[in-house]
């Protein structure tokens, strides 16, 4: 077992793993990341999670009332992420 590596160590072996080897280790590592039975977080507690979000929030609505940034329909949102040509 490999538990008493430092990071550091581990990344350094695993580069040293053959091509087909360090593929397998990237599949396994990126499966273990969307794995729903394991939980991954959040890593900060709640409350500075949703303070984070409000300074961000309050941010965002005071750009848009200076006009520092403006705002489209969601319609045409969709529009420009599908790739289609504005009405």
């Amino acid at each position: 077992m490999a538990a008493h590596l430092t990071p550091h160590e581990i990344i350094a072996s695993a580069l040293q793993l053959p091509l087909a080897e360090r593929e397998r280790l990237v599949d396994a590592l990126q499966e273990s990341l969307i794995d729903q039975s394991i939980d991954h977080g959040p890593q900060d507690p709640l409350s500075e999670v949703q303070s984070v979000w409000s300074n961000e929030i309050a941010r965002r609505i005071a750009d848009i009332d200076s006009g520092r940034a403006t705002t489209i329909a969601a319609d045409e949102a969709e529009r420009m992420i599908r790739g289609y040509p504005r009405k």
